[in-house]
């Protein structure tokens, strides 16, 4: 019954209306829909352009306004030509000042679709929340769901109630479903991953070993639909891509030293022959800097004094002291080289100043 209601509402609003037509014969259309969903104007449950004072000389003319058997008003609903932008800020701030007048928790939008919306006890002035939008489409589960909550019925200020507070649970998910994703995306998150996966390891191997092996690790987080056209991604997935014991490539390894050994002995050549200045030095300490230019997730130097551990105790410089004041990161892994590489070809350029 309520999806061929549903289905009927469709037909009224879509295929028996032609492309051009005004927002008047449209505001007919819709007055109809709800009279098909039980509300009657000669018992003035549906009123249509009353017009309401408020203050000492304002008025007001909503489109409809439905009412209950007290009649107190249970939703007011605004109307706008199929070609116009239910988007637009002016119709939803116009919507949001009708509700606020007649204290009326629900408004509903309609144009070329049906938006359905409500006011929390802490939204600001003009500030109301989406709680549904419905294609008018015969097919939408949504527009049955519609006509199941606000066809009249002696429940029906109920099960209209139960539509929003349902509206805003989805509501408050999304919201939380998009707070998830922008903490996965942010910088750094892959740092955390990969804490994760060495605090694991660790309880099984020694953290130095562990260490080792990670270096042979990249950890990136990619989505699992990838857009084609443009390579970009969607949503998020985790990938840990191992290199091949039989494909390292010259990037890998330089001088048959991995990543991490590599640095090192950069570092102890650079030092020992007084190629990094003191701007250099300060360079390096800096985490900005160190994020910036080589992707590094702490400063690739730190004083010995400020210890080898972050703060949550786990040590992230090697236990060699460079230079009798530095600890180096010890943080590397095989996505540095393009960085690192470019990076010291221009420390070895420069010379000393």
């Amino acid at each position: 019954m309520d999806k061929d209601l549903w289905e009927e509402i469709c037909f009224i609003l879509t295929e028996t209306i032609p492309s051009n037509v005004s927002e008047q014969i449209y505001e007919n259309k819709v007055i109809r829909v709800f009279e098909k969903l039980g509300w009657s104007q000669y018992k003035k449950e549906l009123s249509v352009r009353e017009s309401i004072q408020f203050g000492a000389a304002n008025r007001m003319c909503p489109d409809i306004i439905i009412r209950n058997e007290k009649s107190e008003p249970v939703c007011v609903i605004e109307i706008k030509k199929p070609t116009e932008d239910l988007n637009f800020s002016g119709h939803v701030n116009q919507l949001s000042s009708y509700m606020r007048m007649l204290r009326t928790p629900v408004g509903i939008l309609i144009g070329d679709r049906f938006k359905v919306f409500t006011e929390m006890s802490d939204s600001r002035a003009n500030d109301i929340h989406l709680v549904e939008e419905i294609p008018l489409r015969k097919s939408s589960e949504k527009g049955v769901k519609f006509v199941e909550s606000f066809k009249k019925s002696e429940s029906t200020t109920t099960s209209i109630e139960f539509y929003v507070q349902n509206g805003l649970k989805k509501y408050n998910e999304k919201q939380k479903l998009r707070d998830i994703e922008n903490r996965i995306i942010q910088q750094g998150f892959s740092d955390e991953i990969f804490d994760l996966v060495r605090k694991k390891l660790s309880e099984f191997y020694d953290s130095d070993l562990v260490d080792r092996v990670l270096e042979d690790y990249d950890f990136e987080l990619k989505s699992k639909t990838i857009n084609h056209e443009s390579e970009t991604y969607i949503s998020n997935k985790l990938r840990i891509p191992r290199i091949n014991s039989n494909d390292i490539d010259s990037k890998r390894t330089k001088e048959g030293l991995k990543i991490g050994e590599y640095v090192q002995k950069t570092f102890r050549n650079l030092f020992a022959h007084g190629k990094l200045n003191s701007n250099d030095i300060q360079n390096l300490l800096n985490p900005d800097y160190s994020k910036r230019v080589l992707n590094a997730g702490y400063p690739v130097l730190r004083i010995k004094s400020q210890g080898r551990a972050d703060h949550k105790g786990w040590n992230r410089y090697y236990k060699e002291i460079y230079g009798d004041k530095y600890y180096l990161s010890a943080q590397w892994n095989v996505s540095h080289w393009d960085l690192f590489e470019p990076w010291l070809k221009e420390i070895n350029r420069q010379g000393l100043p």
